[in-house]
């Protein structure tokens, strides 16, 4: 016999419910994570103190002070997306490996199986109530990102929260490497007429006809450059001229653009010449 029915039958032994009451709570139980008692206590079939005193009579244990019980120490022990779902909280450890945990239902094996299994530690078991151990919770444990992705946080707006943050990485990097992109290569303007490359205080354009211009300054040059060549032969004899002129990047780049004007221009014999 399982622990939920167990609970269930305390709970009609004690006539605070019906065994049809326990059916349908189970039913609404199946495929989640919640707790009978928890959606009992949702229900509204029975209250928080009515399910704590028929444990603590049950089990012959008394409620435990969750202020006077916690040690910060442990506020890490346990995720909030599992103590939620077995409405749990540590309190303190203890000499022999031994962990205190404030459980709503201290007769929960499963819960206790699972929190063992997740701490390496023995579970001694407190009782304290569902509406107690769900505000301490909130106040004493911190949110980590096993709770963004945990199944229990995994609803509709999580979701959407989650495509939020994805979608604003995606921006980022797609800003960044455009960025990086236009640093390293400047900006290219093609039009019907033309194709114009800038970057470095340089600009390299080729017209529709094949006719190459150069226009900007070098890091180290006194004057700009303002020149046109109809021979891309011109053009690269020109630039190896400068080349005390130009700074490493510029040198990288010119021969990047040229290479880039020449691969694209509509003019055949441009392509011949490269």
């Amino acid at each position: 016999m399982t622990n939920r029915q167990r609970l269930g039958e305390l709970l009609i032994q004690q006539q605070l419910v019906s065994q049809e009451t326990i059916d349908q709570a189970l039913r609404v139980q199946v495929g989640g994570n919640r707790r009978l008692g928890h959606i009992l206590v949702a229900m509204k079939v029975i209250s928080d103190d009515q399910l704590a005193e028929t444990l603590a009579s049950q089990l012959d244990i008394s409620l435990c002070n969750i202020a006077e019980k916690f040690s910060p120490t442990v506020q890490k022990t346990l995720p909030r997306y599992l103590c939620r779902q077995y409405s749990v909280l540590p309190l303190t450890k203890k000499n022999n490996n031994i962990l205190e945990v404030a459980m709503a239902n201290p007769a929960d094996e499963e819960a206790k199986d699972d929190i063992q299994h997740y701490t390496g530690m023995v579970v001694e078991p407190l009782l304290a109530r569902y509406s107690d151990i769900d505000r301490e919770i909130a106040k004493r444990i911190p949110l980590g990102l096993n709770d963004v992705f945990s199944p229990r946080l995994n609803t509709k707006f999580t979701r959407i929260g989650i495509s939020v943050c994805l979608i604003l990485v995606i921006l980022l990097g797609g800003f960044t490497y455009k960025y990086v992109h236009e640093s390293t290569y400047g900006t290219v303007s093609i039009t019907a007429d033309s194709t114009i490359y800038k970057n470095l205080d340089l600009m390299l354009g080729i017209d529709k006809h094949g006719t190459i211009n150069l226009l900007g300054r070098g890091v180290f040059a006194e004057g700009y450059y303002s020149v046109a060549f109809t021979d891309p032969k011109g053009l690269r004899t020109f630039v190896a001229g400068r080349e005390k002129d130009l700074s490493d990047k510029q040198k990288i780049w010119l021969d990047w653009a040229i290479t880039q004007a020449l691969a694209n221009s509509p003019a055949r014999s441009l392509a011949a010449a490269q």
